[in-house]
């Protein structure tokens, strides 16, 4: 069982503890959280890319990491260059569009095509119009989307009927392979300066799409789409935003940690027709295992003061987090808000939901060991650690990088057990008796765990 506690401001530390104890109730953790909706802003303070400075898309970049839609990696870097996955594509147009319907029949589909970090996005683009039905058959979540894709979702997310292509074709030199229904997605983006070319006169459609280039078309959506006036510090916002997590979003913590903060950018209350309890089953703290999240079925207290800015979460002192496992906390929408008063209705906080906050333990800080190839086409990657796909994970072996010299050889597959990576090489590169290789692993592609070339670790094949 959870229990929850109120605090109320007294003088006698002896009144404290009186109401603490009265205040306590008991709920049945059993129900499911709602889903979320519209656009969130989590972070509520700017980071400082050093990798942005000179890059063109500086201000967009750091406008929509201002306001969450987009975050950055390890060493305060935004990578503007690395291209955007479809997965990711769909996940931060979510965070802009406001959509608050599901599918329902839809959910449980949806869970073998779409990673569970995305939450009810999937579902929520799906409802909107923003993914078909023909998508679906072949969806690769993990492969780069391209310029013309993201103009499509974009498109769909407009709802924009009035079309010319005229102003378009009389520009761009590299649309005719484009189909009819692209080169209408692409004469909507187009007219709305959402999608721009080259001076030269090209679109490149078919290029996979940066996450600078991606930053600034959102950008341009929002304006154009009268979104962008939801700023976490404007008084007018309709909704309340996260000022910290502690721990913070994608942190390593110790396995004796038992307190978790949710600091909001301002005071709340619980929302009209919420009581203690709905709170309580609000909260879910779940663990990341066999590819999927489920419950921890941990024993916690909520210590939550109305009129307050914060919200802790308490593990009951005969609970332990485990060891080497990824958790995260969710709270469902539309529990909390301000307190309206005769000028200003009441501001509500969304949602957290699954893989928006995540945190990892670790005995051990997790380390690739050794590298073996148990043949000339299968090398295998130890960790002193399980391992976690991360959320650039591909089967197609994106990210992972082996080397003989200065050529990178081509990689057909890579799975994941246990603490192993295996990755398999292609037939035309297999690896040669004798000789010395690299192996190197990008951001992304095991969670809390990313190298770079000059740290690559070295084996050498034997037959």
């Amino acid at each position: 069982m959870r229990k929850i506690s109120k605090l109320l401001m007294v003088l006698l530390s002896i009144c404290l503890l009186s109401t603490l104890f009265a205040g306590s109730v008991w709920a049945d953790s059993g129900k499911k959280n709602k889903g979320n909706q519209g656009m969130r802003g989590y972070q509520g303070k700017s980071t400082v890319f050093v990798d942005v400075n000179n890059h063109w898309a500086k201000n967009d970049i750091e406008k929509l990491q201002f306001k969450g839609i987009m975050k950055g990696y390890e060493n305060q870097q935004f990578m503007p260059e690395r291209s955007v996955t479809k997965n990711e594509a769909i996940a931060i147009i979510m965070r802009v569009v406001n959509h608050e319907e599901i599918s329902f029949n839809k959910v449980d589909a949806f869970k073998n095509i779409f990673p569970s970090w995305m939450g009810l996005a999937p579902v929520q683009a799906y409802d909107a119009g923003i993914i078909a039905d023909w998508e679906l058959v072949n969806w690769n979540g993990n492969q780069p989307a391209t310029r013309i894709e993201v103009a499509m979702w974009l498109s769909r997310a407009s709802e924009d009927k009035d079309v010319s292509l005229e102003e378009m074709l009389s520009y761009a030199k590299d649309v005719k392979q484009l189909s009819k229904d692209e080169l209408v997605y692409a004469a909507v983006m187009y007219n709305k300066g959402i999608m721009k070319g080259s001076a030269n006169g090209y679109l490149n459609p078919y290029k996979a799409i940066s996450r600078g280039e991606f930053a600034v078309m959102i950008s341009r959506f929002m304006n154009s789409e009268g979104l962008d006036d939801q700023d976490p510090d404007d008084e007018d916002s309709s909704t309340v935003v996260i000022k910290q997590l502690v721990p913070a979003n994608k942190a390593k913590i110790d396995v004796d940690t038992r307190e978790f903060k949710i600091r909001f950018s301002e005071e709340l209350t619980l929302a009209e027709g919420k009581d203690r309890e709905d709170l309580l089953e609000a909260v879910r703290i779940l663990r990341y295992e066999k590819g999927a999240w489920a419950n921890t079925n941990l024993d916690f207290t909520i210590v939550f003061s109305e009129n307050d800015d914060d919200l802790v979460i308490k593990l009951d002192r005969d609970e332990k987090l485990a060891g080497n496992t990824k958790y995260c906390i969710t709270l469902a929408d539309n529990m909390l808000e301000t307190v309206a008063d005769d000028s200003d209705d009441a501001k509500t906080f969304t949602a957290i939901a699954k893989g928006e906050w995540t945190f990892a333990t670790g005995e051990n800080e997790l380390a690739l060991e050794k590298a073996t190839a148990s043949s000339k086409n299968t090398v295998v990657l130890q960790f002193n650690e399980t391992l976690q796909k991360g959320e650039d994970f591909s089967s197609s072996g994106a990210g992972i990088h082996i080397l003989k010299g200065h050529k990178e050889l081509d990689i057909d597959a890579a799975g994941i057990s246990k603490n192993k990576l295996t990755v398999t090489l292609d037939a035309d590169d297999s690896l040669e008796d004798g000789e010395d290789y690299k192996v190197w692993i990008g951001e992304g592609v095991i969670d809390y765990f990313a190298m770079n070339e000059d740290d690559a670790l070295t084996f050498e094949y034997q037959e």
